[in-house]
């Protein structure tokens, strides 16, 4: 089994098209955001692993040779990071950036839901817009959500 976060990366870094984008190639990491690149940025981070089962013991049910398992609906964040800065030589508004970025990760997750071997699906879920205008420069994020299934 691969770290699913790593896997969600590697499937949007593979099928990433600037052409969708303005032209943009964000960075595309697991990492969180770096004030010192120049780049617009993606970082998958922080994965939230729920047991679907219920019941006292989280497990799913129990296997013919009596090893129980259990099914995990686990979430990831997909974060897109722009200052107007990383964008001046191409003219493109940062919220601009932000909506094709994040439209980009939608169609590449809507097209490879079952691509990733050891998950049953990704989906994704939506989020929310930030501006932080508190320390120079602003950069504006946008707060994405990646849903995932699998059986263990």
């Amino acid at each position: 089994m691969n770290d699913h976060k790593i896997s969600i990366k590697n499937i949007i870094k593979a099928n990433w098209l600037p052409a969708n984008t303005s032209g943009v190639t964000p960075s595309i990491s697991t990492g969180w955001y770096d004030r010192k690149s120049a780049s617009p940025q993606v970082t998958v981070t922080d994965p939230v692993m729920t047991p679907e089962s219920g019941g006292n013991t989280g497990y799913f049910g129990i296997t013919t040779n009596g090893a129980p398992k259990q099914y995990w609906n686990c979430t990831v964040n997909v974060n897109f990071w722009v200052t107007r800065e990383a964008l001046a030589a191409i003219s493109l508004n940062p919220k601009q950036c932000i909506f094709e970025m994040r439209s980009e990760v939608e169609r590449i997750i809507k097209a490879n839901y079952n691509s990733i071997s050891d998950l049953d699906f990704i989906s994704w879920l939506g989020g929310f817009e930030e501006v932080d205008a508190k320390n120079p420069p602003t950069v504006y994020r946008f707060v994405g959500e990646v849903g995932y299934g699998y059986m263990s």
